[in-house]
């Protein structure tokens, strides 16, 4: 096994790597007797699991023009995937897990801050620039895996603003609830929220996923922005195949019309697509891509970003550019950064661990955190727990948009069936929304208070938890705390 090690959050993480080509493939399980019966009473249940093939993986990347950059190959092995934590001051423990999220580094580099000298330096170590972005990011193209350390750590000493290796993240979808009538407006009260206000037009929330239907007849109307961060496809934020993830999240927030309406449904939409399929049916994000798709999205006056991802190495590229969002968005007041807890019942991880943001867990119907034991009965999957929960809000059963045609979670436009943290997310930043269109003077920092001040307290808690956060969201109370905030 090789190593290695990068500066992440002001310490040295040294990891170890295998080759993608090594990886084996997932073998899935046989299903539960309450998945079966389950089956067969018609609802849904965890799909089987797709083993995981490094060659149909890298051709897929490779169908982007962007993703090749980072690919100067069809060999895996130009990528590795990142296992266990060797020596760090701040152990963190990484799992090669397939279901949930697996890393894995590129011959690419991304730095952020460096001068004319810092770059020329790289080059004459090798490297060459891929790409250029927002707020002084730069992608760095190696010959190899094993010089990634090399010029981590050329750049780190000669202190640049942050160097980091530029991971791919494959994540794995929650299989969708079994169908079920409406519950999630009635629990968080939302009527009481929308005798206050029902959004405002100038408040931008900016959906970062898999992509938005924005041609889809609830959510076309809310659109002033779009941008295809990991595809060819310009300024669209369309979704390829089944990619239904990100227009689901979008209608929670702001779905307009009578049925699945959202949140904050007179608030606009910023959609940005961040993720594609790796050809066998989970998602790849792209760690270059995804922190320049987060300042552009409050670049463009995002007042609320949503975020149902998550999982795998830290990155400061990331960090930094959430930080930005958070502080110099809305024109100093910051934009509010709504990050998924993540659904496999652990310790949260990147980028829901990181301090400061509005991490949101799952709940269900009977005011319960959402647990692999929890009353809903979907057995499979549970809310991760740890220091930075801030609250939890519905998370199964959820109604909302889907694409349109058989490739979605229904066939109508439009699902009951949508689940998961990511699902909770955007309730969180619908209440967000809503909060700044009833006060827009409200600082980031006001906003993740009131949310937590105003949260309802559930399950006998009588105070913060790291499973229960502050609470379960109560969109009424946070939207009548905002307008009263001086």
């Amino acid at each position: 096994m090789a190593t290695l090690r990068y500066p992440a959050h002001g310490t040295e993480h040294t990891f170890t790597i295998t080759p993608l080509s090594a990886t084996p493939a997932m073998t899935p399980a046989a299903p539960s007797a309450r998945a079966r019966r389950s089956r067969a009473e018609g609802a849904a249940t965890p799909s089987t699991p797709v083993a995981f093939d490094p060659t149909s993986f890298v051709t897929a990347l490779r169908r982007s023009e962007k993703m090749r950059s980072r690919i100067p190959s069809d060999d895996p092995r130009q990528l590795a995937v990142v296992h266990v934590a060797s020596t760090s001051r701040r152990a963190a423990t990484m799992r090669p897990q397939y279901a949930g999220a697996l890393t894995i580094v590129t011959p690419s580099v991304i730095v952020e801050g460096a001068h004319t000298a810092d770059i020329k330096a790289a080059r004459a170590a090798g490297a060459r620039i891929i790409d250029e972005g927002f707020d002084g990011k730069a992608l760095l193209g190696v010959d190899s895996i094993a010089d990634v350390t090399r010029i981590c750590t050329l750049l780190a000493k000669r202190h640049v603003g942050s160097v980091t290796p530029n991971f791919l993240r494959r994540f794995g979808h929650t299989p969708r609830s079994a169908p079920a009538r409406a519950w999630a407006h009635a629990k968080i009260r939302l009527s009481a929220a929308w005798k206050i206000t029902k959004g405002s037009a100038a408040i931008r929330v900016a959906v970062l996923d898999e992509g938005v239907d924005t041609s889809h007849p609830a959510l076309k109307a809310a659109v002033v922005a779009q941008r295809d961060f990991i595809g060819d496809k310009g300024n669209s934020a369309k979704p390829d195949g089944n990619d239904a993830h990100g227009t689901a999240c979008a209608g929670i927030i702001l779905a307009r019309g009578v049925k699945a309406p959202g949140i904050a449904p007179r608030c606009s939409l910023i959609a940005a697509r961040i993720a594609m399929d790796d050809g066998s049916g989970n998602w790849v994000f792209d760690d270059y891509a995804t922190a320049d798709a987060i300042d552009w999205c409050w670049r463009n006056d995002a007042a609320v970003l949503s975020n149902s991802w998550g999982g795998g190495a830290p990155s400061d590229a990331i960090s930094r550019a959430f930080g930005r969002a958070r502080t110099q968005g809305r024109g100093g007041r910051g934009a509010v950064v709504c990050i998924a807890a993540g659904n496999d019942q652990i310790p949260i991880d990147f980028p829901g661990n990181l301090n400061g943001y509005v991490t949101v867990g799952a709940s269900n119907p009977h005011d319960e955190r959402k647990t692999k034991s929890s009353s809903d009965g979907e057995n499979w999957w549970g809310s991760n727990q740890g220091a930075t929960m801030w609250l939890l809000a519905p998370g199964v059963f959820i109604h909302t948009t889907d694409i349109s045609g058989p490739s979605g979670y229904a066939t109508d436009g439009y699902t009951n069936t949508f689940n998961g943290t990511s699902s909770a997310t955007p309730h969180v930043a619908g209440a967000a929304a809503l909060m700044l269109s009833a006060n827009p003077n409200l600082t980031a920092s006001d906003v993740r208070i009131l949310l937590s001040s105003t949260a309802k307290p559930i399950m006998r808690q009588s105070g913060w938890t790291k499973e229960l956060g502050h609470g379960r969201l109560d969109v009424g109370a946070a939207v009548a705390g905002a307008k009263k905030h001086a």
